[in-house]
């Protein structure tokens, strides 16, 4: 299936029904009175994330998605039905943005989350709902709210806990496929992945996280080189980047901490806070290089790289350092979410840290 992580949309709520205007006409109740009800409600436009999906590709094909309007009130004090919601499914993780006001509406972050995207107009007021003591024959009934209409841009961001990042054919998807059951396309020549591939890493029972591998960024990815920038988004959910380089590359004229430097530049490019997100810095393909001159080659791309963070040494191919990388990386994801302090619900938290007695 085709993967698809923009899109453009329109959604139409349904209009309220018409109010009525009614008298009770029988033929021995001279004074009836007013008995014309009020319209339904129109339908309203709901978004919810499903697990199921992974992609908007169903949002490619359909993109107009309009509700009923509510019905009509009619005399016998007889109310107008409200029309049925839309609920449309979008994969978790989904950004709905309005077009004309470049405003986010809603990020779908938690599965079976519903949320309102377009409110269906409510309905008229019919000569029932004018009565009183002072207006005992109103004439008067009021047509139904239109119901919202917006132009709406979907974009997917995959919700992951590691992002890898790295030029074509660094490795990013041997090692995916060699730490996760995920099984991307891997081949020999650039630009193998064209769009982005999850892999749940099982550490332990019940110890787990995900990794997700994007298509390789190349230097001029800001002016359109290679597939651009357009995939970057999805690593700004993650809580940490495994920068994966190709410690022997083909060509012996290219030098890794050249190509090293512009993936960084590209990165700072796109998004400050992407480049200042957690950085490890992943030396791939040792199996191809001495068992000799590997301390040496590493100790002296560090050094020309100038780098500070953490350093793994690996093959992803036979899986050489694989397990201490994946151990530290467990660690470094469980650390982010055990930030989290419990508040008793019987009290309320105050300024100065204290907790009031509710």
């Amino acid at each position: 299936m085709k993967f698809v992580d923009e899109a453009t949309i329109d959604v139409v709520a349904g209009n309220g029904g018409a109010g009525c205007a009614s008298f009770r006409r029988e033929k021995f109740i001279p004074f009836g009175g007013p008995d014309g009800g009020d319209g339904g409600r129109g339908g309203s436009v709901f978004a919810v994330g499903d697990l199921n999906l992974n992609t908007l590709i169903d949002y490619r094909y359909a993109r107009r998605h309009e509700a009923r309007n509510g019905e009509a009130g009619r005399g016998s004090d007889q109310y107008g039905a409200a029309a049925d919601d839309i609920v449309l499914r979008m994969p978790v993780g989904t950004i709905i943005k309005d077009v004309e006001t470049d405003t986010v509406i809603a990020e779908l972050l938690e599965p079976g989350e519903k949320i309102l995207i377009a409110k269906g107009g409510d309905g008229g007021f019919g000569n029932l709902h004018f009565k009183s003591s002072t207006n005992r024959a109103p004439r008067q009934k009021t047509p139904g709210w239109p119901g919202e209409a917006k132009k709406l841009k979907l974009e997917l961001r995959v919700l992951a806990d590691v992002g890898l990042l790295g030029q074509p054919n660094a490795g990013k998807s041997t090692l995916i496929s060699a730490v996760s059951n995920a099984r991307p396309k891997i081949a020999d020549y650039p630009f193998t992945t064209l769009h982005p591939n999850l892999g749940v890493v099982r550490v332990a029972p019940e110890k787990s996280f995900v990794v997700a591998d994007i298509p390789g960024l190349i230097e001029g990815a800001a002016e359109g080189a290679g597939l651009g920038h357009q995939f970057l988004r999805h690593l700004q959910r993650t809580r940490l980047l495994l920068h994966v380089v190709d410690l022997a590359p083909f060509d012996p004229a290219v030098d890794p901490v050249a190509e090293a430097k512009a993936i960084v530049g590209e990165l700072k490019k796109y998004d400050q806070a992407l480049y200042d997100k957690p950085r490890w810095l992943v030396l791939n393909k040792l199996d191809m290089v001495p068992a000799e001159e590997r301390a040496a080659r590493v100790k002296d791309f560090v050094k020309r790289y100038k780098w500070k963070g953490p350093v793994f040494e690996i093959s992803a191919l036979t899986r050489e350092g694989c397990q201490p990388l994946i151990h530290a990386i467990y660690e470094h994801v469980a650390e982010a979410q055990r930030v989290h302090v419990e508040v008793d619900p019987r009290f309320t938290p105050v300024e100065g840290g204290e907790q009031e007695q509710a």
